[in-house]
């Protein structure tokens, strides 16, 4: 189920926080629950690629510890266990809102095309990564009916393409010659172009905060500002694991072990959080949203 990947659909909450409705007990409860959904039907796509994956996983010296991979799970029982997480997703969003609906089975259709044919394309494949991540940010801004920010749209998007790049090129310095060549892709991609890749999106990703923080919050309240400094750092600190071929960039939900990654997030977070619903009246914060 790769529980550990959940993280990805945090940004559902993106929306609420933004909007100043993280104590608004109903679309808190409600974003939630849609959390839950996007959770559901995430694990249940993992576990058919690893199905369709098996005897490829076998060959690769991380993934073979797969339960299906390694046989500890058989392939009948992934497959129920899948058809039930997607039916609760299906269940909970659309008892949420049919227009919700839509995300989780369009983050599902997306997620099979991408393993089971989009990401053997190269730079097709790393797009799609991010467009899975739009679908989860703005299905958060739908399930609390809200305009969707053009800042949610561009940050969101060019994060996910940070991510991804970033892992193809951990993987290109970290993988041996023979797990590398298994898969498609890797025969287009090469260390310097995904180095001059993932430069050229770092500094449009910093680029893009900065410019919410200035073109959003500059008149009459420009303190969003403040967290500017959290958010550079936590770039180049992920710049620092991709060139030094970190685990961390091939496994981005390690970065929750990393101390100095998660005190970079919580200040910005808190820093945000107190900007937002302290410094910036209510009134102001909706006439500019």
């Amino acid at each position: 189920m790769r529980v550990q990947q959940w993280y990805k659909n945090l940004v559902i909450f993106l929306a609420l926080f933004y909007t100043n409705n993280l104590f608004n007990q109903d679309l808190l409860f409600k974003t939630l629950l849609g959390f839950i959904s996007l959770c559901f039907v995430s694990s249940s796509y993992y576990i058919i690629n690893d199905i369709l994956d098996r005897n490829e996983d076998r060959t690769h010296r991380e993934k073979s510890k797969r339960p299906i991979a390694s046989g500890s799970v058989g392939i009948g029982a992934g497959l129920l266990v899948s058809i039930i997480l997607l039916a609760a997703s299906v269940t909970i969003a659309y008892s949420l809102s049919p227009d919700f609906l839509l995300f989780p089975m369009a983050l599902f259709a997306s997620s099979m095309l991408y393993n089971i044919w989009l990401r053997n394309v190269a730079i097709v494949d790393i797009h799609v990564i991010a467009l899975n991540f739009l679908l989860r940010a703005v299905s958060g801004a739908v399930l609390i009916n809200v305009v969707t920010s053009p800042w949610l749209i561009t940050t969101v998007f060019f994060m996910a393409l940070f991510l991804a790049i970033g892992k193809r090129s951990a993987d290109l310095s970290a993988l041996d010659k023979k797990t590398v060549n298994s898969r498609v892709v890797y025969k287009t991609y090469s260390k310097g172009l995904l180095d001059m890749m993932t430069i050229v999106i770092a500094a449009v990703l910093l680029f893009t905060y900065c410019l919410y923080t200035f073109v959003v919050h500059e008149k009459p309240y420009p303190y969003m500002m403040l967290t500017i400094p959290f958010v550079s750092f936590v770039i180049f600190r992920y710049l620092y694991f991709i060139a030094s071929g970190h685990e961390i960039a091939r496994k981005t939900h390690k970065i929750f072990l990393d101390s100095q990654m998660v005190v970079a997030i919580l200040l910005w977070a808190l820093t945000s959080l107190f900007v937002l619903y302290v410094l910036i009246p209510r009134s102001v914060l909706s006439a500019i949203n």
